[in-house]
């Protein structure tokens, strides 16, 4: 089995199976009298800090020989897309959003059946579609939840147009528990049948899972940080291995650290402030929210192993 991180209680808690998540963000939310506390926490801790650790990549030396050589991908392209998303929001701030969830979504899915590939020699198909099947399947059923719930009139024009097939899919299928953990169930075992190490069958099973919350929560950030959260941790601890471990903390090392803090603690507050529903600036929210589509497109290739220059700068330092 490949190991990437010799500590396996961290490479198992951190990296493989990030379960410990829901049990801690409840426990957070029971300590804390208002659920905004533990949401700012772990948004501090994980979910910003996450999105700043993109950042990373440019701010080390080793990897210019990439970007510097390859402007339009790494730097062009990204920022006009960045550009062409500030622009949609202001116009029309609801279609900024469900692009950036949509975005988010393919992201993390990606990265889920990327992390299994890290414990396998070898690609298994069948176990990578039925996790994007599980994302997508999950993501839609809780989409509706969560619109319905949140904008009635949604719900009241589904009645209308389409009658009795949208009652009967909202009875057997987004509001039935038993259907929907059935259905969760049965990816969950048949993504435990591959035949393979155990390392790579917890993962296909985290993968299958990391969506599942917004099934059977009633508040879509507390299905965000328990779901989502195992693809901020995994992501840290990916970046730790490349950027810190066996590292010099020297004064760059720290001053980065600390941009990470500031920013993550800045973007937080932000995002904090638009899922509780307080009044913010649209266009101050497109900030953190701009951020995140360069994070979403500019993953899919600074973790490219496929590209020679990424498994010499950055593969060589995660496989190490």
């Amino acid at each position: 089995m490949n190991t990437l991180i010799k500590n396996r209680f961290i490479e198992y808690n951190f990296l493989i199976f990030p379960i410990w998540i829901l049990p801690v963000y409840f426990l957070t939310k029971s300590i804390f009298s208002s659920p905004e506390i533990s949401l700012i926490i772990f948004l501090f801790l994980f979910g910003e800090s996450h999105f700043a650790s993109t950042f990373l990549f440019y701010f080390d030396k080793k990897n210019r020989v990439v970007y510097q050589n390859e402007k339009i991908t790494y730097i062009y392209f990204p920022l006009s897309l960045c550009i062409l998303f500030v622009l949609i929001g202001m116009i029309n701030f609801q279609i900024a959003i469900l692009i950036g969830a949509v975005a988010s979504g393919i992201h993390v899915t990606r990265q889920s059946v990327g992390v299994t590939r890290l414990y396998s020699n070898y690609r298994n198909l069948f176990y990578e579609y039925l996790i994007y099947l599980s994302s997508f399947t999950f993501l839609s059923i809780g989409f509706l939840k969560f619109s319905f719930k949140k904008y009635p009139q949604i719900n009241e024009f589904m009645q209308i147009k389409f009658g009795f097939l949208y009652e009967n899919l909202n009875l057997l299928l987004v509001n039935n528990l038993s259907i929907l953990i059935l259905l969760v169930f049965l990816l969950s075992v048949l993504s435990l049948t591959e035949k393979t190490n155990f390392k790579k069958k917890l993962t296909n099973l985290c993968g299958i899972l990391i969506y599942s919350p917004y099934l059977f929560l009633d508040e879509m950030y507390d299905a965000m940080i328990i779901g989502v959260g195992a693809h901020w941790s995994q992501y840290l601890l990916i970046n730790y291995k490349v950027y810190f471990h066996n590292q010099k903390f020297n004064f760059y090392k720290k001053s980065i650290l600390l941009f990470i803090f500031t920013y993550s603690l800045v973007m937080s507050l932000i995002i904090y402030k638009f899922h509780m529903n307080i009044d913010i600036l649209r266009n101050i929210v497109l900030i953190p929210l701009t951020i995140h589509m360069f994070h979403f497109y500019i993953d899919a290739f600074i973790w490219k192993f496929s590209n020679k220059k990424i498994r010499e700068t950055i593969g060589e330092r995660l496989f190490n």
